[in-house]
C-alpha cells in the first residue's frame, strides 16, 4: 500500500517534541487544530525510538476518532489498521503482534492500568485532546502519574490539545510545554447574531443560510443533540428556510446514538455537497475531508450530576471559548475554511475560557471503583490532578458500599467489587449483570445491561407521542418491556415500536457483556426451574444494581411516590409499573427533583419486601413522637423502615411523656400566638410582673417573655400533649410559682392589682408594658385626693382616666392637683346639668368623696 501523507506544521516541531521528552521523560504539547498532533507525534517518537521495544499507546475520548486517527496514521505509513497501527474500543479491537501504535478509548486504558499497573509492554503513553478534561482522561493522568513516580520512571507521558491550559498540567508532571503555533490554513470567524431568545435549532438554521449561500465546500453543522440534529434535517427538507439551497445537498447525522459503521459513513464524501449535522462527537481529532464550512450554535449536552436525586442528566449548556476554538478549527484542516458562530460578539465575551472538568460535575461510582480496583483504600489521599469535591467522592463511595463492592470501614475491594470492576459497566449496570449471572441467567442480565447502557430501544415517535404509555401493558417493570420488546422483534415479531438501529447496538452489546462476564466472572449459578422464579431472578437483580433508589407509591394506583433519600417522584405516564406498592427508579427526569415539582420517572422496577428484609440494610422499626400540625397535638408513630424510606406507619395510643412534653414546648415556641392563650386575669399578672420588672429591676424578677413561660413548664406538662392542654393551664399558678416569697409581697407592694380609693372602693389597675399603670375611676371618687397615686416604690405615677356618671372619659391626667385647680371648674360646668344627681361641689379639696349619686331630698 502506498503511503499519503501531506506536509503538517508539527512535523517541523517533531525533533524538538523527541528531544523535550527524551530529557524530561514527560511532555505538555499544545498545537492548534489541523497541525497534525493526533496523526504526526505517535509514530515519530516511536520513529525516534523513545519507546523502545513497547507500544505508544495513545488515549482518545472518543470510538470515532479513534478508529479515525488509527486508519489515517495507518494510511501516512503505507499500511493498513492494525499494523503498526491499530486501535481498541469498547469490545472490538483490531491491533497485531507488529503494532507499535495502539490508539484506545479511556475505558481501555483504565481497565489495563487495573489488569497491570506496570503496563508491560508499553513504552509511552499519549493522553490526545486532554482540554475535554474527560473523568477518564483526568483519572489517567493520576494514575500513570502514580505508576511513574512508584513502578514505571521510564514510561513517557505526553499530554496534547490545542485549547489546554497547559501550565497546571506541566506543574503536576514537572513536564515542559511545548506550543506549535500556526495554522496549516487560513481560517475565517464570522458572527450570525441570531435574536437573543433563538434556541439551537433556529440558531442552526440562521447559521446554515449563511453557509448554503457559499459556493463552496461542505458544511459541518454543530447541533446540542440528536433531537435537534432531527428537527433541522426535517426543516430542511419539508421546505423551511433553506430548503432551496439545500436541495442539492445530502444532509446526513452524525451523533453518538448511531452505530459506528454509520457515523463512519457520515463522515464519506459523496458525489453531491454534505451538510452534516453532528453534536460535539466531531469537535476534536478529526479530519472530515471536504467540510470547509462550521456552521456552530454554541450548545452542547452536557453531563451533570444531581446531588439529590443521585442522577446524572444530560444539560443544555454553552460551550466554552475552548471548544468554540476546536469546532472551528474542522473547517481549516484541509483548505481554508470559515467558522459561522450562531452567536454575537458580545455573547462570545460572556463564554467560559475552557470546559468545567467532567470530575467537578458527573457522578464517580465508576472512577472511584477503578481506584479501589487498582489498590487504593483512602481516595481522599489519592494523588488527583483536581481532586473531586469530598462531598461527591463520598456519595460515590457510599453507593459502592451499598451494593457490597467495597468494605464498610476499610474500603477494600470485595470479590463482588472486583467483579463489577471486570465489567466496562457503570457499576450499578454491572451489579444488574453480576445479580443475573448469580442467578444463572448471564445472558439475560447481559441484555438488561445493554438496553441499560445504550439509548431507549422504543422509538422517539412512540415515547413522546399522544399516545402516551398506550404501547405496552402493566407489568412489574419497564425494563423487562423493554426486552420482551426486543426479543419479539428478534424473533420476528415486530411491534413497530422499535427503532432498529438501537436493537442493532443492543444486541451486539449484550453478545458482548456475555461473553466478557462468561471469561471474568466465573462458573454462574444455577438456573431457577420455573418461568415465575426466573422473572423474579432477574428483578431481584434489577433491583441489586438500585437498591439505593427504592421507592414506595404513596397510594394505591397513584403514580406519585417517597424515594429513599427523602424526596418525591411520579410515574411517568408511559412506565408500565402502575400497581406494585415499592420499586425502583431506574431512570429519571432530574430536573425537578431540586424544585417543588416532583422527578417524573421514566423507567422502574418492582421490588419485593422480601429482598429488602434479607438486604444488609434490612428493615427496621422505629418508634418517635410526631407533631400533628392539623390537631395542634403530639402523637406517637410506629414506622417500618428501609433505611430512610417508610414503609409503614401508624399511630400509637401512647406517647413518652418526656419525648411529648419536649416537642410540645419546642412547637409552642414557633406557634405561641395559638399555643399561649393565656386567660384575662393570667394576662394582666403576666403585665404587672413585665412592668415592675421594668420598673424595679433590682428585685431581679423572673422574664415573662414567651420562652421564658414555656422554659417554666418543668413538672406543669407532664400528661400534656396538645396546645389546648397548655392552654388549659393555671397560668396564673404558673406565673406566681417562679416568685419567691420576697418577689411576691414586693408584687403586691410595688404593682398592687387594685387600689384603695378615697370613696372606700377598689378600682383595678391596667397595666401595660413601656407604659404608667392606668386607673379608670369616677372622678367624684377622688375628691379630697390631693396626689396622684403612685407605684413601684413611687417611682411611677399612675395615669389617672377620670370618669363622668356614664363611664366615659373626661380628663386624662397625671397630676390630680393640677386638675382640681385648673381643670375641674369647666368640667363641673359642662356636666352638672347633666347630671344633676351627681354631686358637683364648688370645692373639690373639701367635699366627700362618693361612689353614689346624691340622695333624693324626701318630700
Amino acid at each position: 500500500m502506498s503511503s499519503m501523507r501531506d506536509e503538517l506544521p508539527i512535523d517541523a516541531h517533531l525533533p524538538e517534541i523527541a528531544r523535550a521528552l527524551r530529557e524530561r521523560g514527560a511532555l505538555v504539547l499544545v498545537a492548534e487544530p489541523g497541525a497534525g498532533k493526533t496523526t504526526r507525534v505517535p509514530p515519530a517518537l516511536v520513529d525516534a525510538g523513545l519507546a523502545g521495544g513497547g507500544q505508544v499507546v495513545v488515549l482518545q475520548p472518543r470510538r470515532l476518532a479513534a478508529r479515525a486517527a488509527a486508519a489515517r496514521i495507518s494510511a501516512e505509513r503505507g499500511d493498513s489498521p492494525g499494523g503498526f497501527c491499530g486501535w481498541q474500543i469498547r469490545f472490538e479491537k483490531q491491533a497485531s503482534a507488529r503494532t507499535r501504535v495502539l490508539v484506545v478509548t479511556e475505558g481501555i486504558l483504565t481497565r489495563r492500568l487495573q489488569d497491570d499497573p506496570t503496563l508491560d509492554g508499553v513504552g509511552i503513553v499519549v493522553l490526545d485532546e486532554f482540554h475535554e478534561r474527560s473523568l477518564h482522561a483526568d483519572l489517567a493522568l493520576a494514575l500513570l502519574a502514580a505508576v511513574r513516580r512508584e513502578l514505571r520512571p521510564d514510561l513517557k507521558l505526553v499530554v496534547m490539545s490545542a485549547t489546554l491550559e497547559a501550565e497546571p498540567v506541566a506543574a503536576f508532571l514537572d513536564a515542559p510545554i511545548v506550543r506549535v503555533p500556526g495554522r496549516s490554513h487560513p481560517l475565517e470567524i464570522e458572527y450570525a447574531d441570531p435574536p437573543r431568545e433563538a434556541g439551537a435549532v433556529e440558531r442552526a438554521l440562521l447559521g446554515l443560510r449563511a453557509a448554503l449561500a457559499r459556493r463552496e465546500g461542505d458544511v459541518l453543522c454543530f447541533l446540542p443533540g440528536a433531537g435537534e440534529i432531527e428537527r433541522v434535517a426535517n426543516e430542511l427538507a419539508r421546505g423551511g428556510s433553506c430548503a432551496d439551497a439545500a436541495r442539492d445537498c445530502d444532509v446526513r447525522a452524525l451523533h453518538g446514538d448511531l452505530a459506528l459503521d454509520d457515523q463512519e459513513r457520515a463522515l464519506r464524501p459523496g458525489p453531491r455537497r454534505r451538510v452534516i449535522l453532528c453534536t460535539n462527537i466531531a469537535e476534536t481529532s478529526l479530519t472530515v475531508p471536504g467540510v470547509r464550512i462550521v456552521v456552530d450554535t454554541g450548545l452542547a449536552r452536557v453531563l451533570a450530576h444531581d446531588p439529590d436525586s443521585g442522577l446524572d442528566r444530560l444539560e443544555l449548556a454553552r460551550i466554552s471559548k475552548a471548544s468554540a476554538a476546536q469546532r472551528a478549527g474542522r473547517a481549516a484542516r484541509t483548505a481554508s475554511g470559515v467558522a459561522i458562530r450562531a452567536w454575537s460578539r458580545a455573547e462570545q465575551t460572556l463564554m467560559r475560557a475552557h470546559d468545567v472538568p467532567e470530575i467537578r460535575r458527573v457522578d464517580l461510582a465508576r472512577p472511584a471503583l477503578e481506584l479501589h480496583a487498582f489498590g487504593e483504600r483512602d481516595l481522599s489521599r489519592f494523588g488527583w490532578f483536581e481532586a473531586p469535591e469530598p462531598a461527591a467522592l463520598e456519595r460515590a463511595e457510599q453507593l459502592l458500599v451499598g451494593m457490597g463492592a467495597i468494605e464498610r470501614e476499610s474500603r477494600a475491594l470485595t470479590p463482588i467489587g472486583a467483579a463489577l470492576a471486570a465489567l466496562p459497566l457503570h457499576p450499578r449496570l454491572a451489579r444488574v449483570l453480576v445479580g443475573a449471572h448469580e442467578a444463572g441467567m448471564t445472558a439475560d442480565g447481559a441484555l438488561l445491561a445493554a438496553l441499560l447502557s445504550e439509548r431507549d430501544l422504543v422509538r422517539r415517535s412512540e415515547r413522546v407521542g399522544a399516545r402516551g404509555g398506550a404501547w405496552l401493558a402493566t407489568g412489574p417493570s419497564d425494563l423487562l418491556a423493554r426486552r420482551d420488546l426486543f426479543v419479539a422483534e428478534e424473533r420476528g415479531r415486530s411491534s413497530g415500536l422499535v427503532d432498529r438501529g438501537a436493537a442493532r447496538r443492543v444486541a451486539d452489546t449484550a453478545a458482548q457483556l456475555e461473553r466478557l462476564a462468561a471469561r471474568s466472572l466465573g462458573r454462574a449459578g444455577a438456573t431457577p426451574a420455573t418461568s415465575e422464579a426466573r422473572e423474579d431472578a432477574l428483578l431481584r437483580a434489577i433491583w441489586l444494581g438500585y437498591a439505593d433508589r427504592v421507592a414506595r407509591r404513596l397510594a394505591p394506583g397513584r403514580p406519585e411516590a417517597a424515594v429513599m433519600g427523602g424526596r418525591q417522584v411520579a410515574l411517568g405516564p408511559d412506565s408500565v409499573v402502575t400497581e406494585e406498592p415499592l420499586f425502583a427508579v431506574l431512570d429519571a427526569d432530574a430536573g425537578g427533583w431540586s424544585g417543588a415539582a416532583r422527578a417524573r420517572v421514566r423507567s422502574a422496577s418492582v421490588v419485593r419486601r422480601a429482598w429488602l428484609e434479607r438486604s444488609a440494610l434490612g428493615i427496621a422499626t422505629e418508634r418517635a413522637v410526631e407533631w400533628d400540625a392539623a390537631r395542634d397535638q403530639v402523637v406517637g408513630i410506629v414506622r417500618t423502615l428501609h433505611g430512610d424510606l417508610v414503609l409503614d406507619e401508624g399511630r400509637t395510643g401512647s406517647v413518652d411523656a418526656a419525648l411529648a412534653a419536649r416537642m410540645l414546648v419546642d412547637q409552642a415556641a414557633k406557634a405561641p400566638e395559638r399555643a399561649l392563650a393565656l386567660t384575662d386575669s393570667a394576662a394582666a399578672l403576666r403585665e404587672r410582673l413585665a412592668c415592675l420588672a421594668e420598673w424595679m429591676p433590682e428585685l431581679a424578677l423572673p422574664g415573662v417573655a414567651d420562652a421564658d413561660l414555656l422554659a417554666a413548664l418543668d413538672g406543669w406538662i407532664d400528661r400534656a400533649t396538645s396546645f389546648a392542654d397548655l392552654r388549659a393551664l393555671p397560668w396564673s399558678d404558673v406565673l406566681m410559682s417562679r416568685l419567691s416569697r420576697e418577689q411576691q409581697l414586693a408584687l403586691e407592694r410595688h404593682a398592687p392589682e387594685s387600689l384603695a380609693l378615697p370613696s372606700g372602693s377598689t378600682r383595678r389597675l391596667e397595666y401595660a408594658r413601656g407604659k404608667p399603670p392606668v386607673l379608670a375611676v369616677r372622678l367624684q371618687e377622688l375628691f379630697g385626693q390631693p396626689d396622684t397615686p403612685r407605684v413601684a416604690n413611687g417611682k411611677i405615677a399612675v395615669l389617672l382616666h377620670l370618669l363622668s356618671p356614664n363611664q366615659r372619659v373626661v380628663q386624662v391626667t397625671a397630676d390630680l392637683s393640677s386638675f382640681w385647680n385648673n381643670t375641674y371648674p369647666q368640667v363641673r360646668k359642662d356636666l352638672r346639668g347633666r347630671y344633676p344627681k351627681h354631686s358637683w361641689p364648688d370645692d373639690p379639696w373639701t367635699a366627700e368623696p362618693t361612689a353614689r349619686a346624691k340622695r333624693r331630698p324626701r318630700g
